[in-house]
């Protein structure tokens, strides 16, 4: 199991208050890529990023998506969802967003019941280049090299 997909995994919530996220958005000259539970896709479009996003599901154990940018020089944004398999949130979905930053990279994250909520945000960051995050907690300290 990947990195990401351990994420999922943890459940639960320990960020600080629900305020919008200080920091990072999307980057309309960056390109996309696609992440399907641990498998780069080949193909990109927002027709596939819905659908699979509708897929994901708790029997299977890798089930995320990874909308993800990257520039030259190795900076990095992205999104991600997931179903939460335990704690407080089981059977969520849990959304985060992340980047790099000098001073220690970024991982913020809100739990929604909706699917379709879910799909607004990954819409915002795809169309529009811009995520509402309010309510997004900061889990900065579950990356590596952070806590």
């Amino acid at each position: 199991m990947g990195f990401f997909s351990n994420l999922f995994h943890k459940g639960g919530s320990k960020g600080g208050p629900k305020a919008a996220v200080p920091g990072s958005q999307p980057h309309r000259d960056w390109p996309w890529t696609l992440n399907l539970s641990g498998y780069p896709s080949s193909q990109i479009s927002w027709d596939i990023i819905a659908a699979e996003l509708r897929e994901l599901n708790l029997e299977d154990v890798d089930s995320f998506l990874i909308l993800e940018q990257k520039d030259p020089k190795g900076e990095y944004w992205y999104i991600q969802s997931a179903l939460a398999r335990m704690g407080p949130t089981q059977g969520q979905y849990t959304v985060g967003i992340g980047w790099s930053a000098p001073e220690r990279n970024q991982m913020w994250e809100i739990s929604v019941s909706d699917v379709e909520r879910v799909i607004r945000y990954f819409d915002e960051a795809y169309h529009q280049y811009r995520v509402d995050t309010a309510g997004f907690e900061d889990q900065s300290d579950m990356l590596p090299g952070n806590s």
